[in-house]
């Protein structure tokens, strides 16, 4: 049978997939917390030092930055689904590569040098080959909702996302005491249930239209470029406080390293269910407009760092960081979707690529830039994101683009998909 489909397919095919598809992004959201959880601790006990450690999680990044946009692309030319089995397949490959090399490590056969160039090299691998995955996700979704619904269609996207980031250092904490590096294999294997799943179950009944070639979205287009400055500012507001709170509670609060690290689970936690809580009831229940997001999200979050900086308790610091995680749950959906709206149904996989880079620059940013301000003053840090905040709160009003780009494709109708 062709690839490609003529029956359409049902509504419930359409849910079911959309699950399967989900369920893929919830491990890669799990895959990215249990690496954070895992790693440090066992980069220490092979003999790696914290900057080696930032500098394999950067470099991913960097080439999720460089090459996530072109995978996009070529998901506008060939389909959604291929780019999809690919990314996930990378991510296992990488998963499961980088879980070896550190049992290679831990085991004394592995050291030094070659050691730590394994590391960087299979966890390359995710920012290579895996970043293939969310802009074709994306665009996937963005090719079977109306434009009324969607922000509400990213939103499940950021939800999957954020569900398994959200439950990954629980499930490595249930596990680990199998081995240390059970959590890495488990989610691996995961992910190649997710692979198979999607291949054989997920539809894509419609071909990619043949028309004329033309160049890939720039991010200097004047549709897309005001979603992509929003985009990133407002990641770099979310992503530092999440690399520094932990130190932020230990030196601030004056906690011991054992009390601190219970406490900032909490507050992670209680920023993890606010923020789900934006994207399952606000933004999918009232269907909230791009527009109301990109302005009402960095307030929430410019008003919890600023709890934060004035805080010398635990209970005002969760109490702002719920805020921080409510705000940026309403502002992910409502730029990656305003952005899809801002560009034509061929260029849906570029433009999510595009939306993708633009968050994940702040995560080769926001090392370097909070190490800095943190030097100053620990509070000086959540001052410095508050006024980040409130810079996108201001861009959101006064850039007539992105409110344009994103009431003008409202009235247009999307190609139909199956």
């Amino acid at each position: 049978m062709n690839r490609f489909e003529e029956s359409p397919s049902s509504p419930r095919q359409r849910r079911i997939a959309l699950a399967i598809l989900l369920a893929g992004v919830v491990c890669m959201g799990m895959g990215q917390t249990i690496i954070f959880a895992v790693l440090p601790p066992l980069a220490r006990q092979i003999g790696m030092g914290d900057l080696e450690v930032l500098s394999i999680f950067m470099l991913s990044a960097l080439w999720w930055v460089l090459i996530g946009p072109l995978w996009g692309r070529r998901s506008d030319l060939h389909g959604r689904r291929p780019f999809i089995v690919i990314g996930l397949s990378g991510f296992a490959i990488s998963m499961t590569a980088f879980a070896t090399v550190l049992h290679f490590g831990l085991a004394g056969a592995l050291s030094g040098v070659l050691l730590y160039a394994l590391l960087l090299g299979t966890r390359s691998i995710y920012g290579v080959i895996g970043s293939a995955t969310p802009g074709a996700a994306q665009a996937y979704i963005a090719d079977r909702t109306p434009p009324e619904r969607r922000t509400a269609g990213m939103s499940a996207f950021s939800a999957a996302f954020g569900i398994g980031a959200m439950s990954g250092p629980a499930f490595a904490g249930a596990v680990v005491a199998i081995d240390p590096l059970a959590p890495l294999y488990a989610v691996a294997a995961a992910a190649a249930g997710a692979v198979i799943a999607v291949y054989f179950f997920l539809p894509e009944r419609t071909a990619p239209k043949e028309r004329p070639v033309r160049p890939g979205l720039s991010p200097f287009d004047q549709r897309i470029r005001p979603f992509l400055i929003y985009g990133f500012a407002a990641a770099v507001s979310m992503a530092i406080p999440i690399q520094f709170i932990a130190f932020y509670v230990i030196d601030r609060l004056g906690l011991g390293a054992d009390e601190s690290l219970q406490l900032v689970g909490i507050a992670l936690s209680a920023s993890a269910m606010a923020s789900l809580f934006s994207q399952l009831v606000l933004v999918q229940r009232f269907n909230l407009a791009p527009m109301m997001l990109m302005r009402s999200g960095p307030i929430l979050i410019c008003i919890g760092h600023l709890i934060i900086a004035i805080s010398t308790q635990i209970g005002p610091v969760v109490f702002g960081m719920l805020l921080s995680g409510l705000g940026a749950g309403m502002l992910t959906p409502g730029y990656v979707g305003g952005a899809s709206l801002s560009v034509t149904a061929d260029e849906q996989g570029s433009a999510a690529g595009l939306s993708n880079s633009a968050g994940a620059s702040s995560f080769i940013v926001a090392p370097l830039l909070g190490s800095a301000i943190y030097s100053i003053a620990p509070y000086a840090l959540f001052l410095s994101t508050a006024a980040i905040a409130a810079g996108a709160t201001v861009y959101a009003f006064a850039e007539k683009g992105l409110a344009q780009s994103a009431a003008a494709a409202i009235s247009k109708e999307p190609e139909a998909v199956a």
